[in-house]
């Protein structure tokens, strides 16, 4: 069965979209001290309503998983920018955190929000990777009944194919594995890794959670999946969407693929402080348990 709105996993960083900069803003966002960046923004905006310092806010409160907030914001910028494709992403990306931590009624109430501004978002910006990937998932993660659409995920998928082709074939995985397609999940997933040596620098820290998620799926290539899960993990916000529970059950592994048992302990163990009961990383810690510390 489907998760419910598994939505905003791949919602592109909404530091990559941002234009308002300000070096004590900014330096603050880098070293994590978002109640502080938050408390500057307000004061900011005692002074002025510019447009862009708002954007930085609703920014801000995302990374602190303050979705109310965030969607007070956005929805005030997309009513008086109805034309601004980032304006109606960032909306309908806090929309869908939001009813990805709410329960299934709060979540049905927002469906509706979300595929209005993530659609408006992906045909006022086709190109933009972080939208289409927002509506591969969208339509993959709905239900038939609420507007899911296998079809329609593939659409987007090929559209990312065109834009980014890494982009493109983990997409195509990701709906095959939803489709319980296992074969085709794994041809599309292993071809996007083909792609690494040409991607160059990598923006969106979503691109590095499923980059190292399927290294470690299929044990390949699993030095640049630490790799990357690392930097994953480095660069995490709410905003992002996989909780590090996930990344450290990953991290632990792509260790156990490199049969090293040490690091396979200490980052399941890390993985079962946040949640002990997340099934996957209990059988993951059966695994680790039966290995020889030399195999």
């Amino acid at each position: 069965m489907k998760h419910f709105l598994f939505l905003s996993v791949f919602v592109q960083s909404f530091v990559c979209l941002a234009q308002y900069t300000d070096p004590d803003v900014d330096q603050l966002i880098n070293e994590k001290e978002y109640a502080k960046a938050e408390a500057k923004l307000l004061r900011q905006l005692r002074l002025t309503s510019d447009k862009s310092i708002k954007d930085k806010l609703g920014e801000v409160y995302g990374y602190q998983g303050k979705w109310d907030e965030a969607i007070a914001i956005y929805k005030k910028l997309t009513a008086a920018y109805p034309q601004a494709a980032d304006y109606a992403f960032k909306y309908g990306g806090v929309l869908a955190r939001k009813a990805q931590g709410s329960n299934k009624i709060v979540a049905l109430g927002l469906v509706g929000k979300i595929k209005e501004n993530l659609k408006r978002a992906a045909f006022l910006n086709p190109k933009s990777i972080g939208m289409q990937w927002a509506l591969v998932d969208l339509y993959i993660t709905l239900p038939g009944i609420l507007g899911g659409s296998t079809s329609k995920a593939f659409d987007h998928a090929k559209e990312l194919k065109s834009i980014s082709p890494i982009d493109g074939y983990l997409a195509m995985g990701y709906i095959h594995e939803y489709d319980r397609d296992p074969k085709k999940a794994k041809d599309n997933y292993l071809y996007a890794l083909r792609l690494l040596d040409d991607l160059g620098n990598i923006e969106r820290n979503q691109l590095h959670y499923q980059i190292g998620k399927v290294c470690g799926e299929y044990g390949v290539k699993l030095g640049q999946g630490l790799y990357h899960m690392g930097q994953y993990i480095k660069n995490y916000t709410p905003l992002d969407g996989v909780p590090l529970k996930w990344a450290y059950f990953r991290m632990a592994k792509l260790y156990r693929k490199k049969k090293d048992k040490p690091n396979a302990e200490k980052w399941i163990a890390k993985a079962l402080s946040i949640d002990d009961t997340l099934k996957p990383a209990l059988e993951e810690q059966k695994v680790i348990n039966t290995m020889d510390m030399g195999s």
